[in-house]
Protein backbone atom coordinates (compact mmCIF):
# COMPACT_ATOMS: atom_id res chain seq x y z
CA UNK A 1 0.00 0.00 0.00
CA UNK A 2 1.26 3.28 -1.05
CA UNK A 3 1.91 5.65 1.70
CA UNK A 4 -0.58 8.40 0.30
CA UNK A 5 -3.22 5.34 0.84
CA UNK A 6 -2.34 5.75 4.42
CA UNK A 7 -2.83 8.83 4.74
CA UNK A 8 -5.91 10.57 6.85
CA UNK A 9 -7.77 13.34 4.78
CA UNK A 10 -8.05 15.31 8.20
CA UNK A 11 -4.85 17.01 7.76
CA UNK A 12 -3.75 17.88 4.00
CA UNK A 13 -1.93 20.93 3.35
CA UNK A 14 -3.02 20.87 -0.04
CA UNK A 15 -6.57 21.27 1.32
CA UNK A 16 -5.35 24.58 3.09
CA UNK A 17 -3.61 27.71 2.17
CA UNK A 18 -0.06 26.77 2.66
CA UNK A 19 2.07 29.82 3.49
CA UNK A 20 -1.24 30.57 5.94
CA UNK A 21 -0.85 27.27 7.46
CA UNK A 22 2.84 27.36 7.76
CA UNK A 23 2.36 30.65 9.77
CA UNK A 24 -0.16 29.44 11.87
CA UNK A 25 2.06 26.13 12.53
CA UNK A 26 5.09 28.34 13.30
CA UNK A 27 3.27 30.71 15.22
CA UNK A 28 1.82 27.27 17.52
CA UNK A 29 5.45 26.28 18.08
CA UNK A 30 6.58 29.30 19.52
CA UNK A 31 3.63 29.93 21.45
CA UNK A 32 3.57 26.30 23.17
CA UNK A 33 7.02 24.93 23.06
CA UNK A 34 8.35 25.84 25.76
CA UNK A 35 5.05 24.61 28.02
CA UNK A 36 5.87 20.99 26.06
CA UNK A 37 9.20 21.41 26.55
CA UNK A 38 9.11 21.82 30.11
CA UNK A 39 6.17 18.82 29.94
CA UNK A 40 8.78 16.54 27.99
CA UNK A 41 11.55 17.49 30.62
CA UNK A 42 9.34 16.69 34.06
CA UNK A 43 8.33 13.40 32.35
CA UNK A 44 12.28 12.13 32.05
CA UNK A 45 13.36 13.04 28.58
CA UNK A 46 17.60 13.49 29.26
CA UNK A 47 19.61 15.83 27.14
CA UNK A 48 21.90 13.15 25.83
CA UNK A 49 18.23 11.59 24.23
CA UNK A 50 17.42 10.23 20.45
CA UNK A 51 14.01 11.98 19.97
CA UNK A 52 11.26 10.78 17.26
CA UNK A 53 9.20 13.61 16.33
CA UNK A 54 6.17 11.71 14.93
CA UNK A 55 4.16 13.99 12.12
CA UNK A 56 7.26 16.49 12.32
CA UNK A 57 5.69 18.59 9.87
CA UNK A 58 8.15 21.29 8.51
CA UNK A 59 10.43 20.38 11.43
CA UNK A 60 10.23 23.47 13.34
CA UNK A 61 9.06 21.48 16.50
CA UNK A 62 11.74 19.01 15.64
CA UNK A 63 14.34 22.52 15.59
CA UNK A 64 13.68 24.04 19.05
CA UNK A 65 13.69 20.61 20.31
CA UNK A 66 16.76 19.95 19.58
CA UNK A 67 18.30 23.44 20.87
CA UNK A 68 16.38 23.31 24.01
CA UNK A 69 16.06 19.93 25.24
CA UNK A 70 18.35 17.42 23.74
CA UNK A 71 20.97 19.63 22.85
CA UNK A 72 23.78 16.66 23.29
CA UNK A 73 21.40 14.15 21.86
CA UNK A 74 19.36 13.94 18.26
CA UNK A 75 16.03 14.19 17.30
CA UNK A 76 14.78 12.35 14.23
CA UNK A 77 11.35 13.53 12.41
CA UNK A 78 9.20 11.53 10.40
CA UNK A 79 6.17 12.48 8.34
CA UNK A 80 3.78 11.19 5.59
CA UNK A 81 3.92 14.51 3.36
CA UNK A 82 7.14 14.46 1.39
CA UNK A 83 7.13 17.84 1.14
CA UNK A 84 6.87 18.84 4.29
CA UNK A 85 9.63 16.57 4.80
CA UNK A 86 11.72 17.93 2.28
CA UNK A 87 11.25 21.30 3.79
CA UNK A 88 12.11 20.31 7.28
CA UNK A 89 15.19 19.31 5.80
CA UNK A 90 15.82 22.46 3.56
CA UNK A 91 14.91 24.42 6.65
CA UNK A 92 17.52 22.41 9.21
CA UNK A 93 20.54 21.40 6.81
CA UNK A 94 22.95 22.80 8.88
CA UNK A 95 21.72 20.93 12.12
CA UNK A 96 24.18 18.28 12.33
CA UNK A 97 21.90 16.57 15.16
CA UNK A 98 18.38 16.63 13.18
CA UNK A 99 17.10 14.32 10.66
CA UNK A 100 14.02 14.15 8.87
CA UNK A 101 12.35 11.14 7.15
CA UNK A 102 9.25 10.48 5.11
CA UNK A 103 7.06 7.74 6.27
CA UNK A 104 3.89 6.78 7.78
CA UNK A 105 3.07 6.63 11.43
CA UNK A 106 1.85 3.04 10.91
CA UNK A 107 4.87 2.45 9.35
CA UNK A 108 7.88 4.60 11.31
CA UNK A 109 11.08 3.68 8.92
CA UNK A 110 13.37 2.68 12.22
CA UNK A 111 14.81 0.16 13.63
CA UNK A 112 13.28 -1.63 16.92
CA UNK A 113 14.14 -0.27 20.04
CA UNK A 114 16.43 2.78 17.82
CA UNK A 115 15.17 5.73 20.27
CA UNK A 116 14.55 7.09 23.53
CA UNK A 117 11.53 8.79 22.76
CA UNK A 118 8.81 8.99 20.89
CA UNK A 119 6.62 12.07 20.61
CA UNK A 120 3.43 12.84 18.61
CA UNK A 121 1.83 16.27 19.13
CA UNK A 122 -1.54 17.66 17.68
CA UNK A 123 -1.21 14.11 15.28
CA UNK A 124 -3.87 11.91 16.63
CA UNK A 125 -6.59 14.12 16.36
CA UNK A 126 -5.99 13.16 12.29
CA UNK A 127 -5.45 9.64 12.60
CA UNK A 128 -8.04 6.69 11.66
CA UNK A 129 -5.98 4.46 13.52
CA UNK A 130 -4.69 6.02 16.61
CA UNK A 131 -3.32 2.33 18.28
CA UNK A 132 -1.28 1.22 15.53
CA UNK A 133 0.57 4.39 15.25
CA UNK A 134 1.01 3.93 19.26
CA UNK A 135 1.98 0.01 18.64
CA UNK A 136 4.90 1.76 15.89
CA UNK A 137 5.93 4.17 18.52
CA UNK A 138 6.32 1.54 20.96
CA UNK A 139 8.18 -0.43 18.54
CA UNK A 140 10.68 2.20 18.09
CA UNK A 141 11.13 2.90 21.33
CA UNK A 142 14.03 0.97 23.30
CA UNK A 143 12.46 -0.82 26.40
CA UNK A 144 12.50 2.24 29.72
CA UNK A 145 11.88 4.54 26.78
CA UNK A 146 9.49 7.05 26.80
CA UNK A 147 6.08 7.68 24.40
CA UNK A 148 4.22 10.48 24.54
CA UNK A 149 1.61 12.53 22.91
CA UNK A 150 -0.13 15.51 23.28
CA UNK A 151 -3.18 17.14 21.35
CA UNK A 152 -6.95 18.69 21.84
CA UNK A 153 -9.90 17.92 22.81
CA UNK A 154 -12.93 20.34 21.48
CA UNK A 155 -14.60 19.63 24.96
CA UNK A 156 -11.98 22.12 26.29
CA UNK A 157 -12.93 24.84 24.70
CA UNK A 158 -14.79 27.72 25.69
CA UNK A 159 -15.35 31.29 24.28
CA UNK A 160 -17.48 34.17 25.97
CA UNK A 161 -19.14 35.98 24.63
CA UNK A 162 -19.47 33.52 21.70
CA UNK A 163 -21.38 34.39 18.65
CA UNK A 164 -24.60 33.09 17.54
CA UNK A 165 -24.37 29.45 16.30
CA UNK A 166 -20.84 28.42 17.75
CA UNK A 167 -21.96 25.23 19.12
CA UNK A 168 -22.96 24.34 15.83
CA UNK A 169 -19.75 25.22 14.59
CA UNK A 170 -18.51 23.38 16.66
CA UNK A 171 -20.19 20.52 16.30
CA UNK A 172 -19.76 21.03 12.32
CA UNK A 173 -16.36 20.88 12.58
CA UNK A 174 -16.28 17.47 15.12
CA UNK A 175 -18.69 15.99 12.40
CA UNK A 176 -16.48 16.75 9.24
CA UNK A 177 -13.01 15.73 11.07
CA UNK A 178 -14.83 12.14 11.77
CA UNK A 179 -15.74 12.07 7.69
CA UNK A 180 -12.00 12.77 6.88
CA UNK A 181 -11.04 10.25 9.25
CA UNK A 182 -9.77 12.43 12.52
CA UNK A 183 -11.42 12.53 16.18
CA UNK A 184 -11.71 16.46 17.47
CA UNK A 185 -12.51 14.56 20.70
CA UNK A 186 -8.92 12.29 21.06
CA UNK A 187 -7.58 14.23 24.00
CA UNK A 188 -9.70 12.73 26.76
CA UNK A 189 -8.73 9.10 25.14
CA UNK A 190 -4.90 9.48 25.10
CA UNK A 191 -4.28 7.32 29.18
CA UNK A 192 -6.50 4.92 27.35
CA UNK A 193 -4.78 4.37 23.82
CA UNK A 194 -1.74 4.10 25.69
CA UNK A 195 -2.43 1.59 28.60
CA UNK A 196 -4.24 -0.38 25.32
CA UNK A 197 -1.06 -0.55 23.55
CA UNK A 198 0.72 -2.26 26.28
CA UNK A 199 2.74 0.71 28.04
CA UNK A 200 3.51 0.84 31.29
CA UNK A 201 3.28 3.58 34.15
CA UNK A 202 0.85 5.87 32.13
CA UNK A 203 -0.12 8.81 33.55
CA UNK A 204 -2.07 12.06 32.11
CA UNK A 205 -2.52 15.29 32.37
CA UNK A 206 -4.13 18.72 31.32
CA UNK A 207 -2.20 22.09 30.04
CA UNK A 208 -4.51 25.20 30.26
CA UNK A 209 -4.22 27.80 27.30
CA UNK A 210 -5.96 30.97 28.18
CA UNK A 211 -6.79 34.45 26.73
CA UNK A 212 -5.44 36.13 29.25
CA UNK A 213 -1.90 34.07 29.01
CA UNK A 214 -1.13 34.50 24.86
CA UNK A 215 -3.85 37.17 24.16
CA UNK A 216 -7.24 36.06 22.09
CA UNK A 217 -6.04 36.36 18.93
CA UNK A 218 -3.16 33.77 19.52
CA UNK A 219 -5.88 31.77 20.98
CA UNK A 220 -8.39 32.03 18.43
CA UNK A 221 -5.49 31.62 15.95
CA UNK A 222 -4.65 27.89 17.94
CA UNK A 223 -8.51 26.70 18.83
CA UNK A 224 -10.49 27.71 15.79
CA UNK A 225 -8.12 28.55 12.85
CA UNK A 226 -7.65 25.09 11.64
CA UNK A 227 -11.25 24.45 11.64
CA UNK A 228 -12.45 27.10 9.58
CA UNK A 229 -9.66 26.55 7.23
CA UNK A 230 -11.15 23.49 5.93
CA UNK A 231 -14.63 23.54 7.39
CA UNK A 232 -17.20 23.83 4.17
CA UNK A 233 -20.18 21.88 2.79
CA UNK A 234 -21.75 19.68 3.32
CA UNK A 235 -21.57 20.58 6.99
CA UNK A 236 -21.33 24.41 7.26
CA UNK A 237 -21.98 26.99 4.81
CA UNK A 238 -18.94 29.03 3.92
CA UNK A 239 -20.73 32.54 4.41
CA UNK A 240 -21.71 30.55 8.46
CA UNK A 241 -18.12 29.49 8.65
CA UNK A 242 -16.71 33.33 7.58
CA UNK A 243 -19.43 35.09 10.01
CA UNK A 244 -18.52 32.99 13.07
CA UNK A 245 -14.75 33.99 12.25
CA UNK A 246 -15.69 37.69 11.86
CA UNK A 247 -17.75 38.01 14.87
CA UNK A 248 -15.29 36.33 17.19
CA UNK A 249 -12.51 38.56 15.89
CA UNK A 250 -14.80 41.37 17.11
CA UNK A 251 -16.34 40.16 20.07
CA UNK A 252 -12.30 39.22 21.25
CA UNK A 253 -11.53 42.98 21.06
CA UNK A 254 -14.57 43.70 24.03
CA UNK A 255 -13.05 43.80 27.66
CA UNK A 256 -14.53 40.83 29.02
CA UNK A 257 -13.79 38.64 26.36
CA UNK A 258 -12.47 35.15 27.99
CA UNK A 259 -11.49 32.13 26.37
CA UNK A 260 -9.46 29.00 26.88
CA UNK A 261 -8.42 25.94 25.51
CA UNK A 262 -6.81 22.32 26.72
CA UNK A 263 -3.86 20.83 25.79
CA UNK A 264 -3.87 16.88 26.97
CA UNK A 265 -0.73 14.63 27.35
CA UNK A 266 -0.60 11.54 28.03
CA UNK A 267 2.66 9.28 28.53
CA UNK A 268 4.20 5.80 29.39
CA UNK A 269 7.12 3.67 29.52
CA UNK A 270 8.21 0.47 27.13
CA UNK A 271 8.10 -2.19 29.28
Amino acid sequence: MGADRERSHSYRLEDLDASAELRRLASQVALLAPREFTFLTRVGVRPTDVVLDVGCGPGFFAEKLAAEVVPEGRVVGVDVDGAMVALAAQRCADHERLSFLEGTGQRIPLDDDSVDVAYARFLFQHLTEPSVVLAEMRRVVRPGGLVAVGDTDDGGLVVHPAPEGFDRFLDASRRAQIARGGDRQVGRKLKSLLIEVGLADVHATTEVMTSEDIGPRALLAIAVGFKAGVLGPPFAEPAEVKRIEDELAALSTEPGFYGHALGYLAWGRVP
